[in-house]
């Protein structure tokens, strides 16, 4: 045997070597992420579990098991810089171990191609797990009580780390052929497919860092279009079955391609026989009565709401306030809402053809709670309402202590037309303590009982400044208002802005501690952080029974 078939047998071995640990790679990386979300539904329940229990009718171990739970849940629920939690960075922590772990695993470390080839594969499964992260119907909703919403942080994060692998990938790819002198590799059209796919996700990175807090609707849409893209530029730059790389990109395609036509399904079966009143609110808001209700909708929980006479091509997620009849509250912002609020203007009440898809969102069983603290900002009382109506009527009046604690903060008086009637109904029911902060000075409209500050409110609202936090401003001034009626001129209201965690504080302070109790919070990320952070101090000083829930404010 002459030395060159010896020389080209020892590179068929190594190359084959090779192969056969990057499939490796890409079958731990699989095992380990389905493990790491077994780890987090294990963890959701067991601590359901201890986090409900009553320390004091348990025995001595499984009492400092329960306080010891509620301590980790408290610095768990802590606010970190780039992430919502402490809980959110600690999952992002065990991934990018898994892939640290995974890219130097069987890896021969001498030879360049080989970290670029493994750069390559960690790529591409990561492309797999932030298509599934990103999935409306995900099954970790399911497992973990954390919707597609909730995982958002987990995508981008993710999907930062995937550009970063796939540029690594293409840098090294490319020394690696100049050292050889075979750049003339890069005019291959697998290569050219790879470069193409490069691109791509550097433009999504820089959208989504870009224009995705500005203009978020053609985010979205660049978002989209360039993941299909990346899907397709991947799958030709790999195409050779016998490499196996293609069946991770033809699984991430069919997963996306599953959610959206059963997303598609539903639009279309929702379609049939459905339309929806659209009203003008005062500052800028709209209600949307919608004539069929889809299976499942609980308030609480959010739609994709398609109305083609407003923007044919585009869906939108708003939040459910009743299922009597489906009826969403929305802020006028930019986009799809600011055209929704013209046409609402200009033709109140019409009969619009629409659609929806949903519902979507993951949420707790309130009614197993004894007390229920809900906070809300702007048009975040949309979800908190919509929630305290639906327990009211399930749980039987009763005199005494509120079981409901109702806390909502609005910038201008006018804003309390947008839920008028649900307010009436709120605050003539026992088992509800609604209180209503205005945080602008008042106006011709405000009524006299209305404009005389008590000292407290204006301590609060001096502690709520220092504290930094602030109300986001997405109401804008819109033609119409509307003067307060009789029955609304009852409602608890105060002028100032309200010191939310003291607030917090003294309600559960004053609760039973072995009552078990939610705090939740919709609104902006400033009332969340302040909401968060009071809630973890509470479980980790006094050991009670509080468990949290955080509905995001935006999409």
């Amino acid at each position: 045997m002459s030395l060159h078939s010896i020389l080209q047998m020892s590179r068929a071995s190594m190359r084959a070597k090779t192969q056969n640990a990057n499939e490796r790679t890409a079958v731990y990386f699989a095992a380990s992420i389905a493990g790491l979300c077994v780890i987090l539904a294990a963890a959701h329940f067991i601590g359901g579990l201890l986090m409900n229990s009553n320390p004091n009718g348990s025995g001595m171990l499984a009492r400092n098991l329960i306080k010891k739970a509620r301590i980790v849940r408290s610095g768990l629920l802590r606010k970190v810089p780039l992430f919502p939690s402490l809980g959110h960075a600690l999952v992002f922590t065990a991934y990018i171990t898994i892939n640290i772990t995974l890219l130097l695993q069987y890896l021969d470390l001498s030879v360049r191609r080989n970290w670029a080839t493994r750069m390559g594969w960690i790529t591409a499964c990561n492309i797999a797990l932030i298509t599934f992260l990103a999935l409306k119907n995900t099954p970790l909703a399911f497992l973990t009580a954390y919707s597609y919403e909730r995982l958002n942080i987990l995508h981008q994060a993710a999907g930062y780390c995937t550009v970063l692998f796939a540029m690594l990938h293409a840098v090294l790819y490319i020394t690696t052929n100049t050292k050889l002198g075979s750049l003339s590799d890069l005019l291959e059209p697998e290569q050219i497919m790879g470069i193409v796919a490069g691109f791509a996700m550097l433009f999504m990175l820089t959208t989504a860092l870009t224009l995705r807090r500005i203009r978020y609707e053609a985010f979205y849409i660049v978002h989209i279009v360039m993941f299909m893209l990346v899907i397709i530029a991947v799958g030709m730059h790999r195409p050779e079955f016998q490499m196996k790389a293609i069946y991770i990109i033809i699984f991430s395609a069919c997963i996306w391609g599953s959610d959206r036509l059963l997303r598609g399904l539903r639009m279309v079966v929702h379609a049939f026989g459905n339309c929806v009143h659209a009203y003008p609110l005062p500052q800028g808001g709209i209600r949307i009565v919608m004539r069929r209700t889809p299976w499942r909708s609980v308030p609480g929980t959010h739609i994709f709401l398609w109305i083609p006479k407003v923007r044919a091509m585009e869906t939108h997620p708003f939040t459910i306030l009743s299922t009597s009849s489906l009826e969403v509250v929305i802020s006028s912002q930019d986009g799809f809402t600011r055209d929704l609020f013209s046409l609402a203007s200009k033709r109140p009440g019409d009969l619009l053809i629409a659609s929806c898809d949903g519902p979507y969102g993951t949420l707790p069983d309130f009614a197993k709670f004894k007390h229920v603290v809900l906070v809300a900002g702007g048009s975040g009382a949309t979800f908190t309402i919509g929630v305290a109506l639906n327990l009211i009527h399930k749980l039987p009046s009763s005199g005494g202590k509120p079981l409901i604690h109702f806390i909502w903060v609005i910038q201008d008086h006018e804003m309390k037309n947008w839920f008028e009637k649900e307010l009436v109904e709120l605050s003539l029911s026992p088992l509800v303590k609604l209180t209503i902060y205005v945080t602008r000075t008042f106006n011709a409209r405000t009524p006299t009982s209305e404009r005389q500050i008590p000292h407290q409110v204006m301590t609060q609202a001096s502690n709520f400044e220092k504290s930094g936090a602030h109300i986001a401003d997405p109401e804008k001034s819109a033609p119409g208002s509307c003067s307060p009626t009789a029955s609304e001129s009852t409602l608890p209201v105060m002028l100032g802005r309200p010191d939310i965690s003291a607030t917090i504080r003294t309600i559960v302070d004053a609760i039973d501690e072995h009552e078990r109790t939610i705090v939740s919070a919709c609104g902006p990320e400033s009332l969340m952080k302040e909401t968060r952070g009071v809630v973890g101090d509470l479980v980790a000083n006094s050991g009670r029974s509080v468990t949290l829930h955080c509905e995001q404010f935006g999409w």
